[in-house]
């Protein structure tokens, strides 16, 4: 029993300095990478789903509004409970440091919704999913770049596996817009340097899950607004297509809860498994969302496409086996360090996430 509490405890955040066996930390950082990642690949599936449903099936073409709700509902979450004292913010970000870190992440992440939204107004669902197989080659590429990772050998095959998997299943695509197509590749260029720039924020920061929400979504919110005040607030206005949101909320609402929770566990997912594993598992995703599309939606798919998937999974899987090793042996195996210090360096580590705070109030103001 003291072993579960200890486990339990540690999952949940609290109580990181009493592990000291190496199993544990795998344990340990194995199940809060699950919980995060099926967490995230739910609620980001059930939102595509679900947005192409607004912006097709309820005849509310505005994709760049639809995308603000999520930040919207999420910053008034994450501010009523800074204000409450609910969450403390355990670090300030002076006006400068807030333009030159977060500002930035805001416009790409402005970019990555409007540009993903409006896909589905010219692009079919699992057409879409496909081509997002692009992007792991991207993130790994400015990774390596900003040197937050190194390109080792298997990680190298692992996420050429997936792209080559996934491009092989695109190459039988009927569907295709050449106005698609730049959308797609706008999209994927905002995501990559939003998964670096967010990453880098995270773990040189050291800011919290609900923390991260409170700077970030401000400026989400920012040019999200500059781009519905642009393109889309003036055909609003005219068709007077407020009146759906008026006669169908409960829709609206589903999308904007589920942003807030597709934002939370996305930082969870990049804080606890790094940005690159955040891409690859949206592969994962992706095909489950083909599947959905091929057996109730009625799209077809061809043995082509399903070998492609096949590659793209085989590829997942080997790269998640050499980064889940590499996380937890990096620190453990530090040079200079006796067993306790590398042992109490891995459980401080960001892929981690095993926090080594002393008591359980603190580690739910730092959620």
């Amino acid at each position: 029993m003291g072993a579960l509490t200890t486990l339990s405890r540690a999952i949940l955040g609290f109580g990181g300095r009493d592990l000291r066996d190496e199993r544990l930390v795998r344990a340990v950082y194995a199940f809060r990478a699950t919980f995060y990642l099926l967490a995230w690949g739910t609620t980001s599936g059930l939102i595509i789903l679900l947005n192409d449903a607004v912006l097709n099936k309820y005849d509310f073409p505005y994709p760049i509004a639809v995308s603000a709700t999520g930040p919207l509902v999420s910053w008034i979450i994450a501010a009523v409970l800074v204000v409450t004292n609910r969450v403390k913010l355990e670090k300030t970000l002076t006006i400068r440091e807030w333009l030159l870190t977060v500002f930035p992440i805001g416009f790409f992440t402005a970019v990555t919704y409007a540009a993903g939204n409006q896909l589905y107004l010219y692009l079919s669902v699992s057409f879409i999913q496909m081509m997002k197989s692009l992007s792991p080659c991207v993130v790994f590429a400015m990774l390596v770049m900003a040197k937050l990772d190194t390109p080792t050998k298997p990680k190298v095959v692992s996420v050429a596996m997936m792209t080559v998997g996934m491009g092989v299943a695109c190459a039988t695509e009927e569907t295709f817009t050449a106005l698609g197509m730049t959308l797609m590749i706008i999209g994927e260029g905002a995501e990559s340097m939003r998964m670096v720039l967010f990453q880098n924020f995270l773990d040189n920061r050291g800011f919290g899950l609900l923390e991260g929400l409170f700077y970030t979504c401000p400026a989400n919110l920012f040019f999200l607004a500059i781009g519905v005040a642009i393109f889309e607030e003036r055909e609003i206005s005219l068709r007077g297509d407020l009146e759906i949101v008026r006669q169908n909320p409960w829709p609206f609402i589903a999308v904007s809860v589920l942003g807030f929770l597709v934002l939370i566990t996305t930082l969870g997912v990049i804080k606890t498994c790094g940005s690159l594993t955040f891409k690859a598992a949206g592969q994962l995703r992706n095909i489950a969302i083909i599947l959905i599309g091929v057996i109730f939606m009625g799209e077809k798919t061809t043995f082509l496409q399903l070998f492609g998937y096949g590659v793209n999974v085989l590829g997942f899987a080997y790269y998640q086996m050499t980064k889940a090793d590499e996380d937890v042996r990096k620190l453990a195996e530090a040079e200079g360090g006796t067993g306790d210090e590398s042992e109490q360096k891995l459980l401080d580590s960001p892929r981690s996430s095993v926090s080594n705070g002393s008591d359980g109030a603190t580690e739910f103001h730092k959620l």
